[in-house]
């Protein structure tokens, strides 16, 4: 039987990583029909002209989406992609998730053999010009997600009362993912400004669905902010698990400081270990942890 795929990628100024991410697509061995959508919101940077380039010289249909950026929204924009693609299975990157391997398309797509499975995720590697750091971290997140390749409700008092299996059970990221176009049609994704992919995943599972993790699905993402937009991103982040999870993420202050210190000696300890301890790497870590203990102390004086 023959599956159609539907790759759909939301841009704005995509740069250089978007031209990787379609260039990677080009060379899939996936041997169905398929297609790849792009929904810009009015890039300014000529990436969306270099891209309609490349793809006039491949028999691949490519269909180009244009929305006013005032009206981007990471749930709604995705929702209009998928309104109109064609695909039986809808496969997500985002523009600055480059494909690692050539058989990306097709290992993402054979995850959905099993007729129970709504949504699959991949995993995510670092782009190789970020911080060691961030590489470990994204190692150890999908060592944890890959203890569970298939998630589902088992126990709903269980899933009721373990934070921690609930967490593992809806995480989701768009940045690397698929869904089943027949799944969509009755979840759409949410109207939110920001996690559109983990409460669709929330939703999908408490209706009865199963999602996969496929480990062998790999993606170049990650994000090396710096210390303003790290601020910002984490306070987005707090705010989002708090108000849509309804998780407790207040900690005394004592604790915040506690963790800061522990962090930053964890990660200097790892870098003398594997004799990264440069000055990118040590920075990052400084960073990326007293923003997280701004965050937490700010949240304190609410």
């Amino acid at each position: 039987m023959t599956t159609k795929a539907s790759v759909i990628i939301p841009t704005f100024n995509g740069g250089d990583l978007l031209l990787e991410v379609c260039k990677k697509l080009l060379v899939q061995d996936y041997k169905d029909s398929w297609e790849i959508i792009i929904i810009d919101s009015e890039s300014s940077d000529g990436s969306i002209n270099q891209v309609q380039e490349l793809f006039d010289n491949f028999k691949i249909t490519f269909k180009l989406i244009t929305i006013n950026k005032i009206d981007f929204q990471h749930g709604k924009t995705r929702n209009q992609a998928i309104k109109q693609s064609s695909g039986d299975i809808i496969l997500l990157l985002t523009q600055d998730s480059v494909p690692v391997r050539d058989d990306w398309l097709s290992t993402m797509v054979k995850a959905f053999g099993d007729k129970s499975i709504a949504g699959v995720f991949g995993r995510h590697i670092a782009h190789e010009n970020h911080p060691k750091l961030i590489q470990r971290d994204l190692d150890l997140h999908f060592e944890r997600m890959n203890e569970l390749s298939i998630r589902k409700i088992n126990d709903w008092n269980e899933y009721e009362n373990n934070v921690s299996l609930r967490q593992t059970l809806h995480f989701f990221s768009n940045n690397n993912s698929g869904l089943r176009k027949s799944v969509w049609e009755e979840i759409p994704f949410p109207n939110v400004d920001f996690g559109e992919d983990q409460t669709w995943a929330k939703k999908a599972i408490e209706d009865g669905y199963s999602l996969a993790y496929e480990k062998e699905s790999i993606v170049y993402h990650s994000h090396h902010f710096k210390f303003k937009e790290l601020n910002k991103r984490n306070a987005i982040e707090l705010d989002y698990f708090e108000n849509e999870f309804k998780y407790s993420l207040r900690y005394s202050k004592k604790t915040i400081i506690q963790n800061l210190i522990k962090k930053i000696v964890l990660d200097i300890i790892w870098l003398l270990k594997i004799k990264e301890l440069t000055t990118s790497n040590v920075c990052y870590s400084f960073n990326n942890n007293l923003s997280r203990f701004m965050t937490f102390s700010e949240k304190l004086k609410r």
